[in-house]
């Protein structure tokens, strides 16, 4: 196994399938046979440039090839239809296709779910070679990975293997050997947290800068607003799960030089009443220059905590203090609503040495949203959880009372769709158009709504087939990193139309290049083709 540090994006790279200037300066570098990768994340995507100084055959259409596969879950072990395998479709133009893993050498099809995973191929130099070669430029989606978010791991990394596959001239790279019938080798990339300079000139607060990669300066009454291409983009959104409070860099290493040793974080729920010191634990990473060592910090008796040496080298940067605001280990969670916070230095013996001042605001919200589906109808009549419906050739629709509200005005969208088929079928919306999407504001979402699924251009059901109807939401709550918060509920049904055919799977598993489906149809295996 081998591993390596992905450096961060500043800006998101442009895929071309070539070298543009400046992109993959300080990425983090992976040599492997016939090439090297190149290594870069933000908050959201993992990017990977395939560097293929041995593929110097610029074959055409999709001679050639590669695997990608990732150990979503980290277990060492691979993971039936969970952990994950990226190719390209067999036929122009190049296309990422996802699929999963069933079992040592064996996948699913192509999974026909969208994904924000994007592939681009290029040929010609590189700054490792002036000779023309493969390049591949890639991003991956790191919740299709496996990180939810940045802020929920002290050093997040995923594992992975690759296989990539040239026709001139003729080779098949497996790095590490066979590693898509055990996961037990798989490299690793840890992943950075945040830029070295967290936050865009100007816009960090002057002692607490900001809460993960959100500047304080974005926050106003509690709720963070950030302005694409800026990521994380957020809109009003609240906050919640575990923070990161991210300390001023400039002012901290001024403080440090004043004698600032140590310091206290001061809390109140709401906007009046006197400040408290808040007292939690964390653990952050810290690289000594062959590797990282877990450091743990807390208070002392009087409530302060020790101030790291900036120059200190910690996979979470500038860290001035971890709050889980959902609680846990032994601390209450914050009740909903507005929080402030103030940050007070001492040096060594205790003496207060005056800081910039800031109270910073924070609408703490950890719960999810109220999801219900109060019924079903079909020509007025109830239908039951579990029931078998007939479905006649008439205009009735199918009609669904449900709830999706949040009484703190902290939803971001809700869905209602019915899923249905084999793996890889897309659910059906069953929402009017616009239904459900965030219009501004603090908005609450719907308390009890009827809607009608749809009757045209296909009425629902399509198909005799067993459905699951499925509310789900997400509320606008961020933890610094992104959104997060995930809420579902279900029901199911079974819909009989006569005269229509029931769903079935008759055509051949698509497949990405590299892969052939068995004989029964039932699941893809590889293939050594170069």
């Amino acid at each position: 196994m081998t591993t390596v540090t992905s450096h961060w994006a500043t800006t998101p790279i442009s895929l071309s399938g070539s070298f543009s200037p400046g992109e993959w300066t300080d990425a983090g570098v992976m040599p492997m046979p016939n090439g090297v990768i190149l290594l870069k994340n933000d908050a959201t995507f993992l990017y990977l440039a395939l560097d293929l100084i041995g593929d110097t055959g610029n074959s055409p259409g999709v001679d050639d090839y590669f695997w990608l596969s990732f150990d979503v879950d980290r277990s060492t072990s691979i993971t039936p239809n969970f952990d994950v395998n990226y190719g390209i479709y067999p036929s122009l133009p190049i296309k990422i296709a996802r699929q999963y893993y069933l079992g040592p050498g064996r996948w699913t099809g192509i999974l026909g779910t969208p994904t924000s995973s994007v592939v681009r191929q290029g040929f010609g130099p590189s700054p490792n070679s002036a000779t023309p070669h493969r390049i591949w430029e890639m991003r991956i989606a790191l919740s299709e990975i496996g990180i939810a978010g940045l802020g929920g791991m002290t050093l997040p990394y995923v594992r992975f293997g690759l296989r990539v596959a040239s026709t001139s001239p003729s080779f098949v790279t497996d790095f590490p050997p066979a590693f898509f019938t055990n996961f037990a080798s798989l490299h690793q990339i840890y992943l950075a947290t945040g830029p070295d300079a967290i936050y865009p000139p100007g816009m960090a607060g002057p002692v607490i800068g900001g809460v993960g990669l959100i500047p304080a300066t974005t926050i106003s009454g509690g709720r963070a607003t950030t302005t694409a291409p800026y990521v994380p983009t957020v809109t009003n959104a609240a906050f919640g799960g575990t923070l990161n409070f991210i300390y001023n860099r400039p002012n901290i290493l001024a403080l440090w030089g004043a004698g600032a040793r140590k310091y206290r974080i001061l809390h109140r729920f709401g906007s009046s009443g006197s400040f408290v010191p808040l007292r939690r634990t964390w653990a952050n990473y810290r690289w000594t220059g062959s590797t990282y060592v877990l450091d743990f910090f807390g208070p002392d008796s009087n409530d302060c905590y020790g101030l790291q040496n900036p120059s200190l080298d910690y996979s979470t940067k500038d860290l001035l203090f971890q709050l889980n605001s959902a609680g846990g280990s032994g601390d209450a969670p914050l009740p909903t609503g507005v929080h402030e916070f103030q940050v007070e230095f001492q040096n060594a013996v205790g003496a207060v040495i005056i800081s910039p001042p800031q109270t910073l605001q924070l609408y703490i919200d950890n719960a999810m949203p109220e999801l219900q589906i109060y019924g079903i109808t079909y020509k007025v009549a109830s239908v039951a959880p579990c029931s078998i419906i007939d479905i006649t050739e008439t205009p009735d629709p199918v009609r669904v009372r449900f709830r999706a509200y949040d009484p703190e005005g902290n939803l971001l969208f809700f869905r209602l769709q019915a899923y249905y088929g084999g793996p890889g079928t897309p659910p059906i919306n069953l929402l009017p158009s616009g239904m459900g999407s965030y219009p501004g504001g603090n908005w609450q979402g719907v308390a009890d709504q009827w809607i009608d699924c749809p009757v045209s251009p296909t009425k629902f059901p399509p198909v005799t087939c067993a459905y699951q109807i499925r509310l789900s939401a997400y509320p606008r709550t961020t933890n610094g990193y992104g959104y997060i918060g995930y809420k579902e509920v279900t029901t199911h049904v079974t819909f009989r139309r006569a005269g229509v055919a029931p769903f079935s799977v008759s055509q051949p598993l698509e497949v990405p290049l590299g892969f052939q489906y068995d004989p029964e149809n039932l699941y893809v295996v590889g293939i050594d083709r170069a």
